[in-house]
């Protein structure tokens, strides 16, 4: 079964799955991504929901979303104060 996610969670996933594969050797990349979404959700960075075919899928969280927007908008911020 292929864990469905939205874009920008599939990112940040991608990211963590870099930062531990090397941790956990024996692990399929699916046990791996499957734990770091377990992670996620506790956390509040991710949510389950059903999709129009009644699948589960994975989206970003409104506060993951919302957090990732004020980071973009300080980095923008950042980057004025240099030029």
């Amino acid at each position: 079964m292929k864990l469905r996610m939205d874009r920008t969670l599939r990112f940040w996933v991608d990211v963590a799955y870099d930062d531990i594969r090397s941790e956990h050797p024996n692990r399929t990349k699916r046990q791996l991504i499957a734990r770091i979404l377990r992670e996620f959700e506790g956390c509040g960075d991710a949510m389950r929901c059903l999709n129009a075919n009644g699948t589960i899928t994975w989206k970003a969280s409104p506060q993951c979303l919302e957090r990732l927007a004020d980071a973009e908008r300080d980095a923008e911020d950042e980057l004025k104060d240099c030029f």
